[in-house]
């Protein structure tokens, strides 16, 4: 199915110094530059982002898609640094955010992701939606 409108797709880190700053931007495109803007939000824990959900504070041209959280207790151990958890919890949220693009009737022509989403390009690239890479915080 085909849109004139352009749809981008932002993949959110987990914490609020990514999640404010990406739902920012989400919403500066969709109201000032005519996108339509899915933003997906890996959660370390539903209670945490499942305020971010609620669509009355958003343009209708934007969409808030909480993924599940992930389960990296096996991968990684307690004394792990904030960074390699970040780094799992992005690399096993892979999958969740490829099917919940592959179910969109409408997908998005590019992909842009924070320093720990870089992985998703392989995504992005196997969906030919251009991909970018920006600093949100």
């Amino acid at each position: 199915m085909q849109n004139s409108q352009p749809h981008a797709a932002l993949l959110v880190s987990p914490g609020m110094g990514h999640l404010i700053p990406a739902l920012e931007l989400g919403k500066r495109m969709a109201t000032h530059h005519g996108f339509h803007v899915t933003v997906f939000i890996v959660a370390e824990d539903h209670a945490s982002t499942s305020l971010f959900k609620s669509p009355n504070n958003y343009p209708e041209n934007l969409d808030v898609a909480l993924l599940p959280p992930v389960d990296i207790s096996a991968i990684v151990g307690p004394d792990a640094s904030l960074t390699v958890k970040m780094i799992f919890i992005m690399r096993q949220s892979l999958p969740l955010l490829r099917s919940e693009i592959l179910a969109m009737k409408i997908r998005p022509t590019m992909l842009i992701v924070d320093i720990f989403g870089t992985e998703a390009f392989t995504i992005a690239d196997e969906f030919e939606m251009l991909r970018f890479w920006i600093s949100l915080t």
